[in-house]
């Protein structure tokens, strides 16, 4: 049975998150040398995090509570993560046993669905309901996004995943809201871009009252049934913590937050299903 290692880590800043997530994508994604790792995290403080090549003046209020804000090195929207779990995953597409773009999303984002089926939820791919209508619009929000892996649950789109290449390797995180502050969230978005109550949900309002903690081992123990692998429990080492120190100069970087500044090789990477 394959192995993979998971990362219960606590709480960082957003240019921490993802000075960890590029760590990991760089140390646990190589075909020859990576064991793949999964990931679970949380925020603090809470942030906004915009897409890779997001423009933070479009479809965010200019006159928005300045708020913590850090940039991802994956696509989409902007999403303001605060009372959520957050997941990562990195590896090598050999380690799926896909070779498409496609395919890597409906495999790395199968656990989530067999999660929210398990515990009595009913729940499908977007690309599999005619409720959330055309897919592939690009919205501010992510939220408010429609694509083909997408997660519905009862009916609503449940957080939102995106997704990172270079080669073979593979870089995929998302977010998984507990609770939704709509009140804060019509304060950063504008009227056609702020996710709708009435098409969004969170884990609060599908009944779940239970910890953080108990729903990442529940999410963990589906992965490992899902891609049937063996997930052993992993910190990091010497390794990803010097890709991390390196990383997080670029995430701390405002120039990197604000403008995005970045090569044409650096835009190619970013995929999306």
């Amino acid at each position: 049975m394959k192995i993979w290692r998971v990362w219960f880590s606590e709480a960082f800043t957003g240019a921490e998150n993802m000075a960890w997530d590029e760590a990991l994508f760089q140390t646990s994604a190589s075909k020859k040398t990576g064991i793949p790792v999964l990931r679970f995290y949380s925020w603090n403080p809470a942030t906004l995090s915009l897409g890779r090549f997001q423009n933070p003046d479009l479809g965010l209020k200019p006159d928005r509570p300045n708020l913590p804000l850090v940039r991802r090195s994956t696509g989409g929207g902007a999403i303001w993560h605060a009372d959520e779990i957050t997941y990562s995953i990195a590896c090598h597409q050999d380690h799926l046993g896909v070779d498409t773009v496609k395919a890597s999303f409906e495999r790395l984002c199968g656990f989530l669905l067999e999660t929210w089926k398990n515990l009595g939820w009913k729940s499908v791919f977007a690309k599999d309901s005619i409720s959330l209508g055309t897919l592939g619009q690009i919205t501010a929000a992510c939220f408010s996004g429609k694509e083909e892996y997408d997660i519905l649950v009862e009916g609503k789109k449940l957080g939102g995943n995106a997704q990172r290449r270079q080669g073979g390797s593979i870089f995929q995180h998302g977010s998984i809201p507990n609770i939704l502050d709509w009140t804060l969230l019509t304060s950063l978005f504008d009227k056609d871009s702020c996710p709708n109550p009435d098409l969004i949900t969170d884990l609060r309002s599908l009944g779940w009252v239970e910890s953080r903690e108990r729903l990442e081992k529940l999410l963990a123990h589906t992965f490992a049934r899902h891609l049937k692998v063996e997930i052993l429990p992993w910190k990091p080492g010497d390794e990803e913590y010097s890709c991390y120190n390196e990383s997080l100069k670029k995430y701390s970087d405002p120039d990197w937050t604000y403008k995005g500044l970045g090569s044409v090789r650096d835009r190619i990477q970013v995929a999306s299903p």
